[in-house]
Protein backbone atom coordinates (compact mmCIF):
# COMPACT_ATOMS: atom_id res chain seq x y z
CA UNK A 1 0.00 0.00 0.00
CA UNK A 2 1.44 3.47 -1.02
CA UNK A 3 2.37 5.16 2.40
CA UNK A 4 1.55 8.77 1.38
CA UNK A 5 -2.18 7.44 0.35
CA UNK A 6 -2.58 6.13 3.68
CA UNK A 7 -1.06 8.92 5.23
CA UNK A 8 -3.47 11.44 3.74
CA UNK A 9 -6.55 9.26 3.52
CA UNK A 10 -5.81 9.05 7.76
CA UNK A 11 -5.21 12.28 7.61
CA UNK A 12 -9.10 12.34 6.10
CA UNK A 13 -10.35 10.86 9.04
CA UNK A 14 -9.34 7.19 8.08
CA UNK A 15 -7.82 4.78 10.57
CA UNK A 16 -6.00 2.06 8.87
CA UNK A 17 -3.53 1.07 10.98
CA UNK A 18 -0.72 -1.96 10.13
CA UNK A 19 -1.14 -1.05 6.45
CA UNK A 20 2.65 -2.51 4.72
CA UNK A 21 3.68 -1.21 1.57
CA UNK A 22 6.10 -1.84 -1.54
CA UNK A 23 8.03 0.17 -2.60
CA UNK A 24 8.10 1.49 -5.84
CA UNK A 25 11.51 -0.29 -6.47
CA UNK A 26 9.91 -3.71 -5.05
CA UNK A 27 7.01 -3.73 -7.71
CA UNK A 28 9.22 -2.56 -10.54
CA UNK A 29 11.31 -5.70 -9.51
CA UNK A 30 8.75 -8.91 -10.82
CA UNK A 31 8.03 -7.17 -14.38
CA UNK A 32 11.88 -6.89 -14.87
CA UNK A 33 11.35 -10.78 -13.81
CA UNK A 34 9.42 -11.80 -16.82
CA UNK A 35 5.31 -11.04 -14.24
CA UNK A 36 2.89 -10.24 -16.68
CA UNK A 37 0.48 -9.56 -13.84
CA UNK A 38 0.60 -7.72 -10.63
CA UNK A 39 -2.33 -6.79 -8.49
CA UNK A 40 -2.96 -2.83 -7.72
CA UNK A 41 -6.41 -2.87 -6.93
CA UNK A 42 -6.19 -2.16 -3.43
CA UNK A 43 -3.81 0.83 -4.44
CA UNK A 44 -6.80 2.00 -6.43
CA UNK A 45 -8.97 1.72 -3.88
CA UNK A 46 -6.58 3.69 -1.93
CA UNK A 47 -6.49 6.62 -4.35
CA UNK A 48 -10.72 6.24 -4.56
CA UNK A 49 -10.94 6.58 -0.71
CA UNK A 50 -7.94 9.34 0.09
CA UNK A 51 -10.17 11.29 -2.69
CA UNK A 52 -13.07 11.01 -1.48
CA UNK A 53 -12.53 11.78 1.83
CA UNK A 54 -10.06 14.76 1.48
CA UNK A 55 -13.60 15.93 -1.03
CA UNK A 56 -16.14 15.84 1.94
CA UNK A 57 -13.68 17.16 4.10
CA UNK A 58 -13.02 20.33 2.38
CA UNK A 59 -16.73 20.45 1.14
CA UNK A 60 -19.11 18.92 4.07
CA UNK A 61 -22.59 20.95 2.15
CA UNK A 62 -21.64 18.41 -0.70
CA UNK A 63 -23.62 15.19 -1.04
CA UNK A 64 -23.39 15.09 -5.10
CA UNK A 65 -20.99 12.42 -6.49
CA UNK A 66 -20.00 13.52 -9.52
CA UNK A 67 -17.90 16.57 -9.02
CA UNK A 68 -15.97 14.13 -6.79
CA UNK A 69 -15.97 11.62 -9.26
CA UNK A 70 -14.24 13.99 -11.54
CA UNK A 71 -11.54 14.25 -9.23
CA UNK A 72 -11.20 10.53 -8.77
CA UNK A 73 -10.85 9.76 -12.59
CA UNK A 74 -7.98 12.34 -13.09
CA UNK A 75 -6.36 11.10 -10.05
CA UNK A 76 -6.86 7.28 -10.81
CA UNK A 77 -5.24 8.10 -14.64
CA UNK A 78 -2.45 9.62 -12.72
CA UNK A 79 -1.55 6.63 -10.33
CA UNK A 80 -2.30 4.51 -13.79
CA UNK A 81 0.29 6.42 -15.59
CA UNK A 82 2.49 6.35 -12.42
CA UNK A 83 2.04 1.99 -12.01
CA UNK A 84 3.11 1.84 -16.06
CA UNK A 85 6.00 3.49 -15.61
CA UNK A 86 7.53 1.86 -12.94
CA UNK A 87 5.79 -1.76 -14.24
CA UNK A 88 7.19 -0.81 -17.65
CA UNK A 89 4.55 -0.79 -19.69
CA UNK A 90 4.58 2.72 -20.74
CA UNK A 91 4.97 3.51 -24.39
CA UNK A 92 4.48 -0.02 -25.37
CA UNK A 93 0.76 0.45 -27.46
CA UNK A 94 2.81 0.25 -30.94
CA UNK A 95 4.94 -2.77 -29.58
CA UNK A 96 1.13 -4.85 -28.51
CA UNK A 97 -0.41 -3.30 -31.88
CA UNK A 98 2.18 -5.18 -33.93
CA UNK A 99 1.55 -8.15 -32.01
CA UNK A 100 -1.98 -8.30 -32.78
CA UNK A 101 -2.32 -7.93 -36.06
CA UNK A 102 0.32 -10.18 -36.50
CA UNK A 103 -1.86 -12.72 -35.20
Amino acid sequence: MPQDEVARINAAGGQLKGAKAWTPTSSSAPAELGVTKVNIDTDGRLVWTRVHREHFIEHPENFDLRPVGKIFMTEYAKFIAGKNEKLGSAGQLEAVRKMLAAK
